[in-house]
């Protein structure tokens, strides 16, 4: 089989599985996702998601391009990942900086998407589609920075605190978009937005499991599901067994990243210490002494993931102050 788990090489995934003669969905169907601008534009043709945008090649239509979707709006690379070349800008002054930022992150396509800013609180959906039916997966409640200039995701909960019913809202439109875009089977993922009236919105989605050890770990850890035998199970042409994605039971789990200074990194203290909190599970420091850090512009420039599970929400939380707490990076700048 050829697989990805968590990481945006669902095209290249779709290529090599094709070209080999094994199970998996059509290149130009993962390309779909891929691109921001083909994902918007099939979207709003099929009418599932109403959402002004534009598109731009180069600076001078990037700026007919703003004056069409307004401010404040959102610079994004046609084709990157974990928030990479993204900036939100208020007005013309910040579009030049914003606009060569996001075409250093394109990588198959050097075009920029400029679209409208939508206000609201940011979740993870995963799904299942087998045969073109779609199997819930779980949503969690994603934790950003102050989005003031760039998209930094810090964080997520599961389960989510969302009514059961805007959640079924959620699978619904996720249901539109696989059909739309053409996935039929394996892994589909959204980043959704509740916005100020209640709205779902789609912010982005992919062919693959979410990223950030959501699927691979902690809705396992929540629900008792396992994604990743349902996802490979497809991949190499088994049945999907729907007992894999039934919830035995209801935990709390969280991803955070403690943050810190930018700069270099001159001491890391607390992660033996974290290694004994009651709770923690899994601890993921990418850096050390030594190493460089630059400011955090986007997810993929977080140093370090920590992965706890509890009975109660309310532990969970203990849980997470407890880490932040403990683990302290310093840094003095370079």
């Amino acid at each position: 089989a050829v697989y990805t788990q968590g990481h945006d090489v669902a095209y290249t995934v779709a290529y090599a599985a094709k070209v080999a003669g094994l199970p998996g969905i059509d290149p130009k169907v993962a390309l779909n996702c891929k691109s921001k601008i083909r994902m918007r534009q099939i979207l709003s043709k099929a009418r599932v998601e109403n959402v002004r945008f534009a598109t731009a090649k180069n600076l001078e239509e990037a700026k007919n391009a703003v004056k069409k979707v307004g401010f404040p709006c959102y610079i994004k690379p046609a084709d990157s990942w974990a928030c990479r070349g993204v900036t939100r800008i208020t007005d013309q002054n910040a579009l030049e900086s914003a606009f060569t930022e996001a075409l250093k992150f394109c990588y198959f396509t050097k075009e920029v998407l400029i679209e409208e800013e939508f206000r609201g609180q940011e979740y993870s959906v995963d799904t299942i589609l087998y045969k073109g039916k779609l199997y819930p997966a779980g949503v969690s409640d994603r934790i950003f920075l102050p989005k003031e200039k760039y998209a930094v995701h810090i964080g997520s909960r599961t389960p989510s605190l969302l009514l059961e019913k805007t959640q079924a809202s959620m699978y619904e439109i996720m249901d539109k978009a696989a059909k739309a875009l053409g996935v039929t089977d394996g892994a589909f993922k959204g980043d959704l937005l509740v916005d100020e009236n209640n709205n779902v919105r789609i912010l982005e989605v992919t062919a693959r499991t979410s990223g950030g050890f959501d699927s691979q770990l902690r809705k396992p850890l929540s629900f008792g599901i396992d994604l990743l035998k349902a996802t490979m199970d497809i991949a190499v042409g088994l049945p999907l067994d729907p007992i894999d994605l039934i919830p035995k039971w209801i935990k709390w789990s969280s991803t955070i990243s403690v943050i810190h200074d930018p700069g270099v990194i001159v001491d890391i203290q607390g992660l033996e210490e974290l290694k004994k909190i009651k709770g923690v599970h899994e601890i993921y420091f990418r850096s050390k002494i030594g190493d460089t850090v630059k400011p955090l512009l986007h997810s993929a420039a977080r140093t370090n993931q920590i992965i706890s599970c509890a009975a109660t929400l309310e532990d969970l939380l203990l849980i997470e102050n407890k880490i932040r707490k403990t683990l302290i990076i310093k840094t003095k700048q370079s």
